[in-house]
């Protein structure tokens, strides 16, 4: 064990009381180990972190077993299929990565679109998570669009046709927020040309607005449309990414999902799915 320091040797070589090593580990904010409940210090991790070297290990060594950021059905399906013990906590892509950021989850998903540089979701994981240790994989490519009810009176074909009527509302940060500011610019329209609706947090809250007329349109995927025999009108194909913590990644709960991702099962689910595409899942766009 001549590599590693106990905690009071630690803080005898900071020259600091027990207490603050304890401080320290409580907010993630010195790299440990915990062994049969024991924490031990890496001499040369320790050594990286006092001369503030950029490879350090991830601090916190066992970071919870939760999936945050954006809903995807198919994803909550599969996870809770896989019997993975994942748990899911969805509030949107960017809520998603501040809690990644923060170390309160394995993985988080998003669809964050970025017109400048015409991508999914590579360049805001490069800018938001600089510091952390991730890869951001492919889950799958889906169809989006206009979700309404016929009402029997009028066809519609586009945005325009709306103009006046209830939208459903999404929480800030969320990829579908961010896709439809986007998408409404282009089309020299903004919110207040709609009518605002009770935020929707899930793709299937959006929906079900609109199946009990408490709202007239939503963005949303074409697989919820069909499931509740709504309209479509199809506007964009986005990619659905995972950012998945390096080391969450070998563990037993991610790669229970994983697997089970590449069964019979999983794949006559998702092609029961319109507009879902999931030939590039596991594909690696960047590995910081």
């Amino acid at each position: 064990m001549s590599d590693y320091l106990t905690t009071d040797e630690l803080a005898l070589f900071l020259r600091v009381k027990p207490r603050k090593v304890y401080d320290l580990v409580s907010k993630n904010q010195v790299p440990y180990s915990k062994v049969m409940g024991k924490l031990l210090f890496s001499k040369k991790d320790i050594t990286n972190w006092i001369s503030g070297e950029k490879e350090q290990v991830i601090f916190k060594q066992n970071l919870p077993d939760v999936l945050l950021g954006s809903h995807d059905p198919l994803l909550e399906w599969a996870v809770k299929q896989s019997k993975s013990g994942i748990a899911m906590s969805f509030d949107g892509s960017m809520d998603g990565l501040n809690r990644f950021r923060a170390n309160q989850g394995m993985a988080s998903g998003l669809h964050i679109y970025d017109n400048h540089f015409n991508e999914w979701n590579v360049s805001i994981v490069k800018k938001s998570l600089d510091k952390n240790h991730f890869v951001l994989m492919e889950w799958a490519k889906r169809d989006r669009g206009l979700i309404f009810k016929d009402d029997g009176r009028s066809k519609k074909s586009c945005i325009n046709d709306f103009l006046g009527k209830r939208m459903v509302t999404r929480q800030n940060g969320s990829g579908s927020e961010n896709y439809l500011k986007f998408f409404l610019k282009n089309k020299n329209l903004d919110f207040s040309d709609f009518t605002s609706t009770e935020i929707a947090f899930t793709e299937n809250d959006a929906v079900m607005l609109i199946l009990t007329g408490q709202a007239d349109l939503t963005l949303g995927l074409a697989s919820e449309a069909e499931k509740y025999s709504l309209q479509f009108i199809p506007i964009v194909t986005e990619r659905f990414d995972l950012v998945i913590n390096r080391k969450s990644w070998f563990e037993k709960p991610f790669q229970k999902l994983i697997n089970f991702c590449k069964t019979q099962e999983f794949s006559d689910m998702a092609s029961k799915l319109r507009g879902y595409n999931i030939k590039n899942l596991g594909k690696i766009y960047f590995n910081s």
